[in-house]
Order: structure tokens, then sequence, then C-alpha cells
């Protein structure tokens, strides 16, 4: 299955309450996920409000995840029980909306070598574990893959961390992914060689942010719209497609809704191509199978 939605409340929304923008999400947009942003700092979430998004997106059969807030990091002793806080609200808010992930930047090498990184990020996050377990939360903490050199988070490091620590799941930034590796998602073969890396995992679903960037030497500096990025769109969907992968696929782009749409154009003409019909439905791959 193929959902498609935007990071936050749509840019096109006049309402700026997430309650709002889910709600535009699927009757306006006719989108089926939705990420909610706490990035700049953990917005307090009422709890009529997250209820009323927990039951308008069952209801609705859209996907629900949460953005933790951007500065965050597992990899150093003094800083993390900060993180601690912010991850473990972020979840709260997660568990009352039913989102699936709480999505994570893990942190920086710092003076540490890639390795003791590593062990801190996971020993942190394994802390972070017992502590949503014991409050009851079950949503997912999701890893994401970082776009500069100096920070936690190639795509090989997220999935050593996922295999190591339960309810861990990795998000596959594709722009940071394509930025670290100076340009290096280009054909079908690249981004089969992500998956097949990740197959070690044996997911059953993906969350994947899609954005252009721009980038220099391995740095992400930073995104651009979906057209104006050198990391073409259709090889990975047709990737996606033909292997009939579950995914949610978020668009991170300046243009917010608006390339989250032509993503769903992209997919319904692939899926078009395939068929040889007139018109497709993003949702349903079931002629295609």
């Amino acid at each position: 299955m193929i959902r498609i939605g935007q990071a936050g409340i749509p840019l096109s929304c006049k309402g700026r309450t997430n309650k709002d923008g889910l709600i535009y999400t699927r009757e306006i947009l006719d989108l089926n996920t939705m990420e909610v942003q706490f990035v700049r700092g953990l917005y307090v979430m009422e709890e009529e409000e997250a209820l009323f998004m927990n039951e308008y997106a069952k209801e609705n059969d859209v996907e629900l995840h949460v953005h933790a807030p951007y500065y965050i990091n597992l990899a150093d002793d003094e800083e993390a029980e900060l993180s601690f806080d912010k991850i473990f609200n972020s979840g709260l808010a997660a568990e009352k909306m039913g989102a699936k992930t709480v999505v994570v930047h893990p942190g920086y090498y710092g003076e540490k070598t890639e390795s003791e990184t590593m062990e801190n990020i996971i020993s942190n996050l394994k802390k972070l574990q017992k502590r949503f377990k014991k409050e009851k939360i079950t949503t997912n903490i999701g890893i994401e893959t970082m776009g500069k050199q100096k920070v936690f988070g190639t795509i090989d490091e997220v999935i050593e961390v996922s295999k190591k620590v339960k309810n861990v799941v990795p998000v596959i930034d594709l722009a940071h992914v394509h930025a670290r590796g100076d340009g290096c998602l280009k054909k079908v073969d690249d981004y089969q060689e992500l998956f097949d890396k990740l197959s070690v995992l044996k997911l059953e679903h993906y969350l994947i942010h899609l954005t252009g960037v721009l980038y220099e030497n391995g740095n992400e500096q930073y995104h651009l719209p979906i057209k104006k990025g050198d990391m073409p769109l259709t090889p990975f969907l047709d990737t996606i497609i033909d292997n009939n992968y579950n995914v949610s696929l978020i668009s991170e782009s300046p243009l917010l809704e608006h390339d989250a749409v032509y993503i769903r154009l992209q997919v319904e003409k692939a899926i078009m191509k395939r068929t040889g019909g007139e018109e497709a439905d993003y949702r349903n791959l079931s002629e295609i199978q």
C-alpha cells in the first residue's frame, strides 16, 4: 500500500491547528497520511485535540506519525536527559493520537568515534524504551537518516540501531541519504540497493521522507522543491510499485502539500502506465499485481 501526505499543517490550510490540518489533508487534498510536527519545541497538545485526531484518523483511514523536536542528542550523556523528555512527551502525544511513529534525530558524533556514538545511542534508546513501556506508550521510535557528515545517521548506522533496540525503526529520509552520498540516488538500482539493505530488518512498512535537496561535498545544505532537486522521483516510484512495498511517503519539500499532491499524481501516472487505464487511485495497486 502507498500512503502519501505532508509534514505538518498544509500551507494552504486556513486553520492552523493540527485538527484543521488533518481534516484538510483528507477532505481537500485527498491524501491519507500526515506527520504532526513538534519540531521547534514541544507543542502542548490538549487532550481533546489528540482524541479528535485519533478518532478522525481511524474513521477516515489517515495514518498519523509525529516528529519530535529537532534538537535531540542521544549520543551525549549531558544532553541525553533533556532529549529523553522531548521524545517521551512526543511519545505521550503520539500515543493519544494513535500515531504509528515518533520520528527522532539521533545525535552528533562530537569528539566521540563512530562506534562510541553508536554505543551511546543504543544504550540511551534502550533506557527510553523502558520508560515508554512503563507508561504504556506503544508508538515506535523512528530513527531518521541524516544528511550531514558530522551527524550520526548513515543508512547503515540507522539499520544497526534498529537491529539492536526493540520497537525502534528506520525513517528513511531519501534527500538525506542522497546528500550524504553526494548525489547517490539516481537509478532504480540505487533505490533497490537501499531497500535491499533494509531487508535485514524484515520490515512490513517503510516511513519515507521526500524532498529535493541542495548539497555539497556529502552535506545537505537545504531543502528544495522536488522538481528543483537532482534526485529523480520516477525510478524511486518504479521501485516501490514494482516491489509492492508498503510505504508512507511524507513530503518535506518547501512546497509541502503541493509536492505531496505532485507525488500522488506521479504515482497514479505510473499505475496508469502499467495498466493502460485512463485513471488510477494511488491507494489501490491491485490492478498491477
